[in-house]
Parts: structure tokens; C-alpha cells; sequence
């Protein structure tokens, strides 16, 4: 099949840094290839580019990671007519309503609970029955987790910091870092903008670039991650996992997972700022971890891994109706 990926058009595919819808899109390309398919990454903010680079090929299937694009899809099929159409969102609050209207997500939600031309690919289960139980046409909502690369990552059995623990994401008010770097065993990596509310000084190393991340993850005896809001299981996540490490998390990033895993801690809502609490927790998930580093990244490449996720892609398309 000839499919094109269309993305947001605000950082570079692949990202060098920060960028996870990036990396995914990235990542469904290189995976597509691997299968015999192609995967065309068409990445730029302007619509009338997107349409222009996109009636340049014959597409089997055009899939739109960018919700903001919504109001495209009309132009696209009448471009298109021949090629199956998707879209995605990876808003992290689509299970919270209230979140809505102060990030501008209302209209798009609107449109993507009353659309029933276009197929959603939904990227978690919980996105799928969210949309499902606020009236979405089911038989337009199709679930296709993201995965991760696990050939990529380079694991260690025996990791060089097995006493500390990795936050790795963009540095935001979202993902709430600020509030436990009096942890003194927690290390902070990802994108950080001037003025958010975060002290670089405390145990910050800065944005890894891409082979950096895939080199040092595995080294981490556990990942942290208490976020107020999340699409999924978020892919630094699942990246974690196929490195051998145990997670510490908020229930919004741990929709996919088993938590009946001893190597995977949910924190409750009413115990994140409780630091001594969290701080007891990383240790306790991070001392289990250490002696579980093989089945975690077992656990991690069967349920996460790329090499699996994209046969589910490839067929849900294959089943679509159009």
C-alpha cells in the first residue's frame, strides 16, 4: 500500500529532540517500509501545501496525525476521492471535558463525536470508548496504539545508574516535574523553555538528542511520571518498558498497562505532592525493578513493540469501508 502521514508541520520528521507524534509518525514510516508498504511523511502547517503534496502520488490511504487538521478532510477526499482517509487525535485530555474549552479543543471534539464520514483512528482504548460513550459512530472509530522501537533501544541488563530515576519528557506544567525535584535520586531530561516553573539547576541534564535517549534509557533502575493528563500510555512510557525499566505513574498514563505488575506503580491522584509518599514508592518500585529488568522489557516488546502494533495498523486499514 501507498500511505501518506501527515503531520502537525511544527517540528521536523524525525525530531532530533523532543517531538513524540513526530517520532510516531517517524516510526509508522520506518515500520510500513519494513513490511514492503510505503509511508510518505507530508509535514508542514500550510493546508494548501497538504493538499498540493498529496494529489502529487495515488494514495491508498491518507492518515492525519494532526486533529487541528479536521476541517482539511473534506478537501482532502474531494482531492483524494480514491484513497481511504483517517484522523487522529493526540490530545491528552479527551477523557476530561472540562479541560476543553481553556485549550480551544471544544470545536474539534465536536466535530470528531458528530463526524461519521471519516474513519478515527483512535490511539487508546480510552479514547475510543470516551468517544463512543459521548455518541461517536462506532463503526467509524477504530482503535491503533502507538508503539515503540525496540530494536532501537539499546538494553542493558545491568544498568550504570540502577540507584536513580529518569523523568523524560518536555518540561511543563503538564507533566508536573517541578513538584518532586526535592527528590535528590530523580534525573530531568527533555525540552525546557525559560519561565516554565522548573529549577534547571536541580538535576537537569538537558534535551538528549535522539541517539543519546536511545542509548542511556536502559542505564535507569525506573522512569517517573506523574502527568495531569495523557492520550494513552504515553510512548516515553512504553520506551521505558522496553528498556527494562519498572514505571511510577499517574493513572492517566497507565490506561495500557497491567497494574497488577509489581513493576508498575500508580500513584493516586490525592498522593502526588505527598513527596516523601512518591519518594517511598520510587524506591520501592525501582528496588523490585532492578531484579525483573528481562521480563520487564518481555512485557514491554510483546504488548508495545512496533514490530507487533503495525500489523493491527496495516489491517484495520485493510478493513475499512469506504
Amino acid at each position: 500500500m501507498n500511505i501518506a502521514l501527515v503531520g502537525p508541520g511544527i517540528i521536523e520528521i524525525p525530531p532530533k529532540g523532543w517531538g513524540a507524534v513526530e517520532s510516531l509518525i517517524w516510526d509508522y514510516a520506518t515500520e510500513l517500509g519494513e513490511l514492503g508498504h510505503t509511508g510518505t511523511i507530508i509535514n508542514t502547517p500550510d493546508t494548501n501545501e497538504i493538499i498540493e503534496e498529496l494529489t502529487q502520488d495515488k494514495y491508498d490511504f491518507i492518515h492525519v496525525h494532526y486533529d487541528v487538521f479536521y476541517s482539511l478532510m473534506d478537501d482532502i477526499h474531494e482531492n483524494c476521492p480514491n484513497a481511504k482517509l483517517a484522523i487522529s487525535s493526540h490530545y491528552p485530555y479527551i477523557d476530561q471535558p472540562d479541560r476543553h474549552p481553556y485549550d480551544g479543543y471544544d470545536k474539534i471534539y465536536e466535530w470528531l463525536i458528530n463526524n461519521t464520514k471519516y474513519y478515527n483512528f483512535c490511539i487508546s482504548e480510552k479514547d475510543y470508548h470516551t468517544y463512543a460513550n459521548d455518541g461517536a459512530d462506532k463503526s467509524k472509530l477504530l482503535v491503533c496504539a502507538n508503539g515503540a522501537q525496540h530494536r532501537d533501544y539499546v538494553y542493558s541488563h545491568s544498568p550504570t545508574r540502577f540507584d536513580r530515576t529518569l523523568y523524560l519528557g518536555k518540561i511543563e506544567k503538564r507533566k508536573r516535574q517541578s513538584f518532586y525535584q526535592s527528590i535528590d535520586n530523580v534525573d530531568y531530561v527533555g525540552k525546557y523553555v525559560p519561565g516554565t516553573p522548573f529549577d534547571p539547576q536541580v538535576n537537569y541534564l538537558g534535551e538528549w538528542d535522539h541517539q543519546t535517549k536511545l542509548e542511556t534509557v536502559s542505564q535507569y533502575g525506573n522512569m517517573l511520571l506523574l502527568s495531569d493528563g495523557e492520550n494513552g500510555t504515553p510512548l516515553v512510557i512504553k520506551e521505558a518498558l522496553i528498556c527494562g525499566l519498572g514505571v511510577v505513574l499517574s493513572k492517566y498514563a497507565a490506561h495500557d498497562l497491567d497494574r497488577s505488575l509489581p513493576f508498575v506503580t500508580v500513584i493516586d491522584n490525592d498522593k502526588w505532592e505527598d513527596i516523601d509518599y512518591v519518594r517511598e514508592k520510587l524506591e520501592e518500585n525501582r528496588e523490585v525493578s532492578l531484579t525483573m529488568r528481562d521480563e520487564i522489557r518481555e512485557y514491554g516488546v510483546k504488548n508495545f513493540s512496533w514490530q507487533t502494533l503495525i500489523k493491527t495498523y496495516i489491517k484495520n486499514i485493510e478493513n475499512m469501508v469506504v
